[in-house]
């Protein structure tokens, strides 16, 4: 798979339009002779559409003789920000395969989203594109721009046809290469559309609204039932679980893990905290899941985590000899965490996992609530973050004066709880709810670094092969990381008296 980021302007134009001079856009800008090509697309998606309602597009495109390929392309994050008004920007994913079904590695992309269900083709367009390439003086693509002729088929059938105008810039062009979108507007191109061509084609079905979508989630407020607050937090969750799920299948960003991780903890967390609003009978079978989960989940994360605090302790190395007997034990942990991130990809492609997603997405939809869902949730919710709290107060009040790494860990992972509780109960309280959170957010993070040196330590004692230069590196990584760990068990105190003023806590019952 090759992937990266996307970014056009489309035009809409009329079929008399005439492409202007592209010449002299930008300083050093060359503009290529004009090709011809044939293109013939067919998308795939669920019978449901739920990847073009996402945004997302799975399609297989060839020219001429050419057997193509696929590509999968989803929404970016970017939102275009630094480019053009108007850009539609997405992360795009080649994924080499032949016309037919749909490829594993392309599915496995999308397995977030279309779970179970089958995919089918949905549409098939046939594209005449006149393709003006632009480039820098030594020939770096800097844009391109095409002129699509696009005909919709069903049945070898033309049932649509319409034109648009594409202005695709790399990352490479200079900001004022933009230009060309206005040389394109002047001469009569326009206005700047965001649709896909397949969203055109499939019309409205696919501009309904995705599945748990964001704008749909209904501002909880303390006088609306309580089951608003359930749904939006379990809603954000598992949406959270959805979008992250290509990220962690690409293995480019290590956040793609920590993200698909922190939905599934959350959403075991809400379902606990939500308890009493729930009928546990049918969401304790998705935490127990979810539990699974975020085990395979875990090894790659913990690994990434430790595997960054010793890259940046090698670099802190005075000495060649060391920092290469380190690098040799960065090396044995890559290898590790290859064989986690393996076993993780296994549960990605997984029946098991999808079963989960769906019921989870289902779970989500439409909550299984008891009749105290139905009551105000300023009066309901305040009440389940309290148990949480005091549950974590009197953890820290029984611990000695000297507590050992596991104790510390233990409140790391009560404080953790507390502070999903109470931010999944924030939209209702308000802000002292959203304070209190930040508060145990800062005893969660100072904790889990004292945690991070201790796990850090045991790796490394337990890792170094025999040599002595080895040993030497891991003894001052160790070194390094004892002073941590020594730093974090002074401070963490603090970071709880603030937690734990009265004051912070006023809101509870």
């Amino acid at each position: 798979m090759r992937s990266g980021v996307e970014q056009e302007v489309k035009l809409a134009t009329w079929p008399g339009f005439r492409l202007p001079d592209l010449g002299g856009v930008a300083v050093g800008a060359r503009v290529g002779p004009a090709v011809i090509v044939d293109l013939d697309a067919t998308y795939h998606d669920t019978a449901d559409l739920r990847l073009a309602r996402r945004g997302i597009t799975v399609r297989h495109r060839r020219s001429g003789t050419s057997p193509g390929g696929w590509t999968v392309k989803f929404p970016s994050r970017a939102g275009g920000s630094g480019g053009a008004a108007g850009a539609l920007v997405r992360a795009e994913i080649d994924v080499d395969g032949p016309f037919g079904d749909v490829p594993p590695p392309a599915r496995a992309l999308v397995a977030a989203h279309v779970r179970t269900a089958p995919l089918e083709p949905v549409a098939h367009i046939r594209t005449r594109r006149c393709r003006i390439p632009v480039h820098d003086e030594v020939g770096t693509p800097w844009a391109e721009v095409a002129d699509d002729e696009v005909s919709v088929i069903e049945d070898e059938r033309v049932v649509m046809r319409f034109r648009e105008v594409e202005v695709e810039v790399t990352t490479e062009a200079p900001a004022e290469l933009l230009a060309l979108v206005a040389r394109l507007e002047a001469a009569g191109a326009g206005p700047r559309d965001r649709t896909p061509k397949l969203v055109r084609v499939l019309g409205p079905r696919a501009l309904a609204a995705p599945e748990l979508a964001e704008d749909d989630d209904e501002p909880p407020s303390p006088d609306a039932p309580a089951a608003v607050a359930v749904r939006t937090a379990l809603a954000a969750s598992v949406r959270r679980m959805m979008e992250h799920h290509h990220v962690v299948v690409l293995d480019e960003d290590p956040e793609g893990v920590h993200q698909l991780r922190v939905g599934t903890r959350r959403l075991r967390s809400d379902l606990r905290t939500f308890g009493p609003l729930l009928e546990t009978d049918r969401t304790d079978p998705h935490r127990d899941e979810l539990r699974w989960l975020a085990g395979a989940l875990g090894a790659v994360r913990d690994a990434d985590v430790l595997l960054a605090r010793l890259v940046e302790r090698t670099e802190g190395l005075g000495d060649d000899a060391d920092r290469r007997a380190a690098g040799v034990l960065l090396e044995r942990l890559r290898g590790e965490r290859a064989t986690a991130l393996a076993a993780l990809g296994d549960v990605l492609a997984s029946r098991r996992y999808l079963e989960l997603l769906d019921g989870l997405v289902a779970l989500a939809e439409d909550p299984p609530t008891t009749g105290e869902a139905c009551r105000r949730a300023g009066k309901v919710l305040p009440r389940l973050a309290a148990k949480p709290w005091r549950s974590l107060a009197r953890l820290v009040e029984g611990l000695p004066d000297d507590p050992p790494a596991e104790a510390l860990h233990d409140v790391r992972k009560q404080a953790k709880r507390a502070r999903y509780a109470a931010e999944a109960v924030a939209p209702v309280v308000g802000d002292d709810a959203r304070t209190a959170a930040k508060r145990l957010a800062a005893v969660q993070e100072v904790l889990g670094d004292h945690q991070d040196a201790m796990v850090a330590i045991e790796w490394l004692r337990t890792s170094a092969g025999p040599g002595p230069a080895e040993g030497v590196a891991a003894g001052l990584l160790i070194a390094g990381e004892l002073a941590t760990a020594i730093e974090h068990r002074r401070s963490w105190t603090d970071a709880w008296a603030k937690a734990s003023s009265p004051k912070q806590w006023a809101w509870l019952p």
